[in-house]
């Protein structure tokens, strides 16, 4: 029997079929067998650590997928919604504009032309033909204010003039 424990062709059988030899053989066994677990125990907890935080990572980034996911649509529909208010806006200063419009034109309808057009039109007329009147008198009045200021000034040549005719 223990001939077939040493010519065990797997460590692992090596290893089970060990526990039936002395104390002595054990000791001899053990030194071929590989480790079961690792010898390096930071390593492990370092591999073990970055496995989770790996994983968290991964956790996290599909997170952050679905929130940048979620604030585009947000967006999206934030512009939709502006839009869509624009539209609606333009479309009721329309519907007032129109509605004005329709009003003014009825307004004009039942009230028709005034009555006091033609009278209005006759004033009119005679506050232009009044203003002219003024504007011909104040030229009148700018010539003969000339006129005087000129005999006003020089006397001695009206006189001249004067005897020469005489």
């Amino acid at each position: 029997m223990s001939t077939e424990r040493k010519t065990a062709p797997n460590a692992l059988w090596a290893y089970l079929l060990q526990k039936d030899l002395p104390a002595s053989r054990a000791f001899a066994a053990t030194s071929m067998i590989p480790a079961v677990a690792p010898v390096d125990r930071t390593n492990t907890s370092m591999r073990m650590l970055i496995h989770d935080m790996q994983a968290t990572l991964e956790k996290f980034s599909t997170r952050v997928d679905t929130l940048l996911t979620n604030v585009k649509d947000a967006k999206t529909e934030v512009v939709n919604c502006n839009r869509i208010s624009e539209s609606e806006h333009e479309r009721v200063l329309d519907e007032i504009s129109n509605s004005s419009k329709k009003v003014q034109t009825e307004l004009k309808a039942c009230m028709g032309a005034p009555s006091q057009t033609s009278a209005l039109e006759l004033v009119q007329k005679s506050q232009s033909s009044a203003e002219n009147s003024i504007q011909a008198l104040d030229k009148r009045i700018d010539a003969i204010q000339t006129v005087f200021h000129v005999f006003a000034t020089k006397p001695a040549l009206s006189l001249v003039h004067s005897t020469d005719r005489l």
